[in-house]
């Protein structure tokens, strides 16, 4: 017979032995690939194993009267072999809502092909394959059925596939419904409405996320976990938001003759001109929102507490200038929280 103290430690290491080793990962969001050898040796000394490439988007052509691909990423230089690629293709929603149940299955068949070129053409295979869209109840029945064609496509392959999952997503599962894949993202971001006021961050603010994070345990799918590093400007004329510029941050503006700083991070175009490929009138308004390493760390604990454990947890997103204003030990300590 063993004895109770024996027993106890075959117990332990047993449950030791279990227990699942959370992966480190980043996304990468740009349409050329190509990462610098300091971005590298970051990425080696955190252990990340996993790349979230994008490898193309997918929306509603117009004029064509068609779903088709945009943005499709070129590798400039192949993926270090340490790394894992996960394929993700970026579905716009409202190319759900133009096309029709029987276009589905064509739809799923082009994503495939294509994401299948991509990876082919640059020597990359992949065991995962996600899909990233924010549906509404009106595009559900499509999305979940383009969902369900190619994880039936994939299945032979032993390929499993993931899909982002907002929090809006989660706590109103009962109207969206939850995606029939292997694994869902969790993307802890986005969750406050993107507006003109000074004072609201759209990407993180822990009193919005406190609205979602109690459905999070109950979440009938595996989840992993995206984490925010990232910033953008909201182009505002006249009080009306005219778009998204991304991967800008304060440094983009201060210190511009163009613009000048008003109060709360909002910069004003003192003419019409053109900047980073976008066009400003006279009195536009530029409002940054930034998710500085305080407030990753931030959105990292808060989840921790509803979301215990996660397969993978992800930065979103690999970039020179988030590399530039985080040192590596904030990342690290971002995903101590799941070790």
């Amino acid at each position: 017979m063993k004895s109770p103290k024996l027993s106890i430690l075959l117990l332990l290491l047993f449950v030791c032995s279990c227990k699942q080793e959370t992966s480190r990962a980043f996304y990468y969001w740009k349409s050329v690939y190509k990462i610098s050898s300091s971005q590298e040796k970051t990425l080696s000394d955190l252990k990340v194993t996993k790349l979230y490439i994008r490898f193309f988007d997918v929306d509603w052509n117009e004029s064509a009267g068609l779903v088709t691909p945009k943005a499709k990423i070129r590798f400039l230089e192949k993926p270090s072999g340490n790394f894992e690629i996960i394929p993700v293709v970026y579905i716009v929603n409202r190319s759900l809502q133009k096309i029709k149940a029987q276009q589905v299955t064509a739809m799923a068949s082009n994503i495939l092909k294509l994401t299948n070129e991509i990876a082919e053409n640059n020597n990359l295979s992949f065991s995962e394959f996600q899909l990233d869209c924010d549906w509404t109840e009106s595009t559900r029945e499509n999305y979940f059925a383009l969902l369900e064609t190619i994880k039936n496509n994939l299945a032979p392959k032993k390929i499993i596939i993931s899909a982002t999952i907002r929090l809006h997503q989660v706590k109103y599962q009962q109207i969206t419904g939850v995606p029939p894949v292997d694994r869902g993202m969790l993307m802890y971001y986005n969750m406050g409405k993107i507006n003109t006021d000074p004072a609201n961050n759209s990407i993180f603010n822990q009193d919005d996320a406190a609205k979602y994070i109690d459905y999070i345990p109950g979440y009938p799918l595996k989840l992993d976990a995206a984490l925010p590093a990232f910033s953008w400007g909201i182009h505002i004329r006249k009080g009306n938001i005219i778009e998204l510029l991304n991967n800008m941050a304060t440094g983009d503006f201060i210190n511009k003759g163009e613009f000048i700083k008003s109060e709360n991070n909002i910069y004003i175009a003192q003419k019409s001109f053109f900047y980073r490929g976008y066009y400003f009138m006279e009195g536009d308004e530029v409002k940054i929102e930034e998710t500085s390493p305080k407030e990753c760390h931030a959105a990292a604990k808060q989840l921790k507490s509803k979301l215990n454990s996660a397969g993978t947890v992800a930065i979103y997103h690999l970039d020179s200038l988030i590399f530039s204003r985080y040192e590596k030990q904030d990342f690290e300590k971002v995903f101590n929280y799941y070790r």
